[in-house]
């Protein structure tokens, strides 16, 4: 006896189905959001480090005037009138009985 069935040839199936095509998409679309998104951050990181530098800065500046005030604060006598003084000439133009002022009108 022979077998004389004959079996029905399917074609190949495409090798890429739809739904490996969907998770392939899937796939490099959120190692594209990842990217994009960790650039975003370091953008921001390297803002903030900036931001964080001008920070320390005024920080060291108030610093330095809070120490220069408390010392001020702590003058007595003879300190407090030569700061007083020194400030009215240095920076309120003040002269004393009998000065002078010189202005250089050349720049030199």
């Amino acid at each position: 006896m022979e077998n004389t069935e004959l079996k029905e040839i399917k074609p190949e199936k495409k090798r890429f189905k739809l739904r490996y095509l969907i998770l392939l998409l899937a796939v490099v679309g959120f190692m594209f959001y990842s990217v994009i998104t960790i650039i975003n951050q370091n953008v921001k990181i390297a803002e903030k480090k900036e931001q964080l530098k001008d920070l320390n800065q005024q920080i060291n500046v108030v610093e330095i005037n809070s120490k220069y005030l408390e010392k001020v604060q702590n003058y007595k006598d003879d300190e407090l009138s030569a700061y007083m003084e020194k400030i009215a000439k240095d920076e309120l133009g003040y002269v004393s009985d009998g000065e002078r002022i010189f202005i250089n009108v050349s720049g030199e």
